[in-house]
């Protein structure tokens, strides 16, 4: 079974989808109201997709017309097929939303019912949903289901249902903003909920009140949601089978495998909000796009926090193994890290350059580096050094460069920023800041000492 097989859609291709544009086929007009035609980005049984391109406002646009083939429908289907095709300009049309594919433009023209819609300059979310094909990051497919969220939760505002959420009918610009699209067998006014006539929408993702040619409402259109949310994740579809009808009874009687068992990796929070998603029960999952788009922004909230802490605690752990910071707890640990920089440098780039002020010291707590006073090498730094001492008390123009010559990792501490830390984190990293200058000043004396 094609896992993209649609029911009572369009029959017409993704409208937007780039990277199948071919060149203006011979029997395809060469303008459509003022619109120029410049090429064919698909087709299918029941219309075909134009890349065309508006003279007035200056811009590329998609334009999907309608199949009028008079040989393939009678009298009464056609006046039918008319009035659906522009039940999607209508439904499209009420939305403006950035999440959503904008429709600029219907008509008819010449027997050709047509609407134009903005064109996107990217690809659907099917090649990240491709089992072997390239994984969308968590953070990535968090982003993309918020923002989906929150363009359903405006066409739920609006009255439109879309009941035909799918990979294939979400776009991803190349900046990584997903749009949804395809309108066709959308229903206008879903605040009452009416009770459908035939089942329509795309089988893999229909939730089973769908199935069942129930009421449907704005929790049928997150339960798709969920299950590209799952597919993004997984790299599969929630339920698969090679029948309709043996899909059709796992969607309704099974719970979809657990995304826990197929990535392990996963945060258990993903896991949840997507189990609710696909809760057979209309009224156990989330009740609006809002809803959803909070829940994912805790969550991300939640993952950023706790990116942050593994941060803290890998810099202090590389602090922690340098001969500074022997008497020092790991919270006044945490206190310098909180109030200094954790920098890192790439070889050959310059940490401090010659004649600028900075009051700021540096401590080395992965790498190496060089001292060189007008290009010229004087000695090297290694892990554990400390330097920039002078203008860390005076704010005097530094004397010398320090260029990295490895990968570096240093703390950087700002003199301004020590009232942050507590009077005996204070104390502490005074003191041991007045041994290692003490330290350098000696050594600075033996050398001349050894000279004269």
């Amino acid at each position: 079974m094609d896992k993209t097989t649609s029911h009572s859609t369009t029959g017409a291709p993704s409208s937007t989808q780039t990277q199948q544009v071919s060149r203006r086929p011979s029997d395809a007009p060469a303008k459509i109201g003022k619109y120029e035609i410049r090429g064919e980005i698909g087709r299918g049984s029941c219309g075909v997709v134009y890349k065309g391109f508006d003279p007035f406002v200056q811009r590329d646009v998609a334009i999907k017309v309608a199949q009028q083939d008079p040989t393939r429908m009678s009298g009464s289907s056609a006046e039918q097929s008319h009035a659906a095709f522009f039940v999607e300009a209508r439904a499209a049309g009420m939305l403006q939303h950035p999440h959503i594919i904008a429709t600029y433009d219907a008509g008819s023209e010449a027997k050709l019912n047509y609407i134009v819609m903005e064109y996107v300059d990217g690809d659907t979310l099917m090649p990240l949903c491709r089992k072997k094909g390239p994984r969308a990051s968590v953070d990535q497919v968090l982003d993309i289901a918020f923002k989906c969220a929150k363009g359903l939760e405006y066409a739920h505002s609006k009255g439109v249902l879309h009941r035909d959420i799918k990979p294939s009918n979400i776009m991803l610009t190349k900046d990584g903003v997903p749009k949804i699209m395809d309108f066709s067998i959308a229903e206008i006014n879903t605040v009452q909920k009416t009770v459908m006539t035939g089942v329509v929408g795309s089988p893999m993702y229909m939730a089973p009140e769908q199935i069942r040619n129930e009421e449907l409402g704005p929790t049928t259109d997150l339960y798709a949601l969920g299950a590209v949310i799952y597919h993004l994740l997984a790299g599969e579809a929630p339920f698969y089978a090679d029948d309709v009808k043996k899909l059709f009874m796992l969607i309704k009687a099974q719970p979809a495998p657990s995304l826990q068992l197929i990535r392990p990796e996963l945060p258990v929070q993903i896991c949840e909000i997507v189990d609710r998603l696909l809760s057979k029960d209309a009224q156990d999952r989330y009740h609006t796009g809002g809803d959803v788009a909070v829940a994912l922004t805790r969550l991300s909230d939640k993952l950023k926090a706790a990116d942050k802490q593994v941060s803290r605690r890998e810099n202090r752990d590389s602090l922690r193994r340098l001969n500074f910071f022997n008497s020092f707890n790991d919270e006044e640990i945490d206190e310098i890290v909180k109030a200094g920089t954790m920098m890192t440098y790439q070889p050959n780039q310059t940490i401090i350059e010659e004649d600028t002020q900075e009051n700021a010291l540096y401590l080395l707590a992965l790498g190496s580096a060089e001292v060189r006073k007008k290009g010229k090498p004087l000695h090297t730094l290694a892990k554990g050094d400390a330097f920039g001492e002078v203008g860390f008390l005076t704010k005097a123009k530094r004397t010398a460069s320090v260029v990295a010559t490895s990968s570096v990792l240093a703390l950087k501490v700002n003199s301004t920023l020590m009232d942050q830390l507590s009077t005996e984190c204070q104390l502490k990293f005074y003191k041991v800041f007045t041994e290692v200058l003490i330290y350098r000043l000696s050594m600075t004396s033996a050398k001349l000492s050894a000279k004269s």
